[in-house]
């Protein structure tokens, strides 16, 4: 006999709670989509960044300052007070590792990290990049931590579907889509040069600075960086091929080492065809160091390099971007044109050479460099403490053309302090490859920064 409750329910109204149901759970189907399946498996591996900043350099930009300008208030005047700084971060190791943007964490005296969980830890730095604008985190805690892996960015489709993620707040996760607009963007930000950018139409604003751009699989393709300036729809991301080195070299060595295949290059000249279509040809060798891999390898200057690893180089640019993704003992294949003959070869990535750096420096930047001694002080009176003066610039270098002269003193190149001679040649190796370098000079009794293009 049935319950008296199922005896009093119609069979239509029993039919129509069917019908209803399955109707739900079709709508709940679709309502599902890729994206709501990549926000679920990512939200938890993306935390807030928030920090005390130490507000010191008055004639410094960050990152966030440079490429934000005016959309945002962001004081950096001497002897300000300790400031709120937030951002956003991308746990990619269980054991608490964090990647974020440098300009997150710049000067902070103070890192906390905020998990979709409610939980806070602080945070200490194991390193940064700032030529990459990345840094990594480490945080410690009872037990593995949510993380998603660094994803492959080499075949990064213009057009496909991304989703840019953020945690501005720590309540929870921010969520955009859009497509890639372009690849291998170069951008430049105040002082800074920063090349090989994912660009995207995702709306990325500063609070989700340092959170995680995917694909629709849910693969972790780059990390966000900041909105341009000049308006909305124009976004940038790390590479994650890039942002996976930079995390590996942070880890063992505490900086980043940039591959060296001993190869000087210039992009050549776009050639025109009878329609007059731009025909962009490359990057040419202008210089191989005697013993390089390159050298090695069997490329010599005027080879014009067409591709690297399987992708074109159009330019200088191209060619950076290709080598900075590269470590030493890395095998990388270079497609270059000889004349009218097109050849291989397979070139074997090392590390700098330490004896090669000053004559590297006055190859590149076109200056002798030298200890301030006591001649020269008396040659040259007010000069600082410390640093390394220019004793030589040569005409028609990068040096002259930037406006440096002999007597100037050079204190910092990007981010690293210059006491002496010893100290700018160990800072050399991270000078190689750069698209530009950020140097502070003394000229008598006054100091400025001046940007030195290196492309």
């Amino acid at each position: 006999m049935r319950p008296a409750s199922l005896r009093k329910v119609p069979v239509s109204a029993l039919v129509t709670l069917a019908v209803w149901t399955t109707a739900s759970t079709q709508d709940d189907a679709v309502r599902v989509s890729p994206v709501v399946q990549v926000v679920r498996k990512v939200g938890p591996a993306v935390v807030n960044i928030s920090t005390e900043e130490k507000l010191e350099n008055p004639f410094h930009k960050t990152f966030l300052q440079a490429v934000f300008g005016s959309l945002f208030d962001i004081s950096s005047s001497s002897g300000a007070p300790a400031a709120d700084s937030l951002g956003s971060g991308i746990v990619i190791d269980g054991r608490g590792y964090i990647l974020t943007n440098e300009h997150v964490v710049l000067r902070a005296s103070k890192i906390n990290v905020r998990f979709a969980d409610r939980r806070k830890l602080a945070a200490e730095v194991i390193g940064t990049d700032p030529a990459s604008d990345l840094a990594v985190l480490k945080v410690e805690g009872a037990g593995d931590f949510t993380s998603i892996a660094l994803g492959r960015s080499a075949d990064i489709l213009p057009g496909e579907t991304v989703i840019a993620i953020g945690n501005p707040s720590g309540t929870g996760s921010t969520v955009t889509t859009g497509v890639v607009s372009t690849l291998r963007r170069q951008v430049k930000a105040g002082d800074r040069i920063y090349a090989d950018f994912i660009q995207t139409d995702a709306s990325i604003n500063a609070g989700n600075s340092g959170g995680p751009l995917l694909n629709v699989r849910g693969d972790l393709i780059g990390v966000n960086t900041a909105i341009h300036s000049e308006g909305p729809g124009v976004s940038f991301a790390i590479p994650s091929d890039r942002a996976r080195k930079v995390f590996e070299d942070l880890l063992r060595y505490g900086e980043v080492r940039i591959a060296w295949l001993g190869l000087d290059v210039r992009s050549v000249a776009a050639e025109v065809d009878p329609k007059g279509a731009g025909l962009p040809a490359g990057a040419s060798v202008r210089r191989v160091y005697a013993g390089s891999p390159g050298d090695r390898a069997g490329l010599a200057a005027g080879d014009v390099i067409v591709q690297m690893a399987g992708k074109s180089i159009f330019s200088h640019e191209d060619f950076d971007a290709a080598v900075s993704r590269l470590k030493a003992d890395d095998i990388v294949s270079i497609s270059y044109e000889r004349g009218p003959e097109e050849r291989v070869a397979s070139v074997t990535a090392g590390d700098f050479p330490p004896g090669l750096a000053e004559t590297y420096l006055s190859d590149q930047v076109g200056v002798d460099l030298a200890d301030i001694s006591l001649s020269l002080r008396s040659q040259y009176p007010q000069l600082p403490d410390e640093g390394v003066i220019v004793t030589r610039v040569r005409l028609r270098s990068r040096g002259e053309a930037t406006g440096l002269e002999e007597g100037d003193v050079i204190r910092q190149i990007n981010d690293l302090p210059i006491h002496d001679m010893s100290t700018l040649r160990a800072a050399i190796p991270r000078m190689v490859g750069r698209g530009s370098l950020l140097l502070k000079v003394a000229r008598g009794r006054n100091s400025y920064y001046v940007t030195l293009d290196m492309s």
